[in-house]
């Protein structure tokens, strides 16, 4: 039976146009109208409590459960573009609790500590009118052309955990003095070769296709990642440069502040600190 307060459900607070433009979703995993613009939904109560869960945040489950209630046109988060994700967190934290946010700064040179506002719209006028074009995520690498995208929101999660994992490692291995000096050098060898292998897991994650003279697209992981290891340093360097391009694209600005005591003016970033961004 459909409940009579159905109609009375929180609606759509604002349209947004991702930075993507919709490109590098796979099949099903975004919902778009013909315009190309999506709703957002304010947060619900469930929703503040995930996204302030320290554990759901390590593990990026708390940013997609939020990302599937309060943009349900994003069918499958783990699957979007991880340059979409900070966008649609503002646009998220706009629908939630409104355009204007205030932030807590000190000051770089007097050390004066004040708040001030920052209204979240340029950042949605701004990414919402990024485009990429074919030429841009394209690389020509001889006959071949190979076809770039952003990380997804999944692959950049489990390369952040698992370099994290790895630095753990480094910082045991240097600071524990009961170690064999061997046991030591065996650690750093194993942690070395783990980080090259999230590097050229890096690389290979954002290519989406090499296409072949003929036409046929390889996008097949295994075969991919065996000729990004078996490319030149030359390809491997274009494939990063490309990539960041694209999440250079992407970046929410820096803000620029100014104190108001000794007028002193710098950028920052803003925090994604989600416990405070989404307060």
């Amino acid at each position: 039976m459909t409940s009579k307060l159905t109609e009375y459900y929180r609606q759509p607070e604002i349209y947004i146009t991702l930075p993507s433009g919709g490109q590098f979703y796979p099949e099903g995993s975004l919902e778009s109208s013909a315009t190309g613009e999506i709703p957002v939904y304010g947060m619900t109560a469930k929703d503040d409590v995930a996204i302030k869960t320290p554990d759901a945040l390590i593990s990026g489950e708390a940013v997609v459960q939020v990302i599937k209630s309060c943009i349900p046109s994003i069918k499958d988060p783990w699957q979007m573009p991880a340059s979409d994700v900070d966008f649609v967190l503002v646009a998220i934290r706009i629908a939630s609790y409104g355009e204007e946010m205030e932030m807590e700064s000190t000051c770089t040179k007097c050390e004066e500590e004040f708040n001030f506002g920052i209204d979240l719209t340029q950042y949605i006028d701004k990414l919402g009118k990024v485009e990429f074009t074919n030429e841009t995520t394209t690389i020509k690498y001889g006959k071949l052309k190979v076809h770039i995208k952003p990380l997804t929101y999944n692959e950049l999660s489990l390369l952040q955990r698992s370099a994290f994992e790895e630095q753990q490692v480094l910082t045991m291995a240097s600071s524990n003095e009961d170690l064999e000096e061997t046991e030591r050098q065996e650690m750093y060898t194993r942690v070395l070769n783990n980080m090259t292998e999230l590097n050229i897991g890096t690389i290979s994650s954002g290519v989406q296709g090499i296409e072949l003279p003929d036409g046929e697209l390889i996008v097949d992981k295994t075969e991919i990642i065996d000729f990004v290891n078996n490319s030149s340093i030359k390809l491997t360097n274009r494939i990063t440069d490309t990539l960041q391009e694209i999440r250079d694209k992407t970046l929410i600005p820096p803000l620029d502040i100014e104190c108001p005591k000794c007028e002193h003016k710098w950028l920052s970033p803003l925090d994604f600190n989600y416990t405070s961004f989404f307060a």
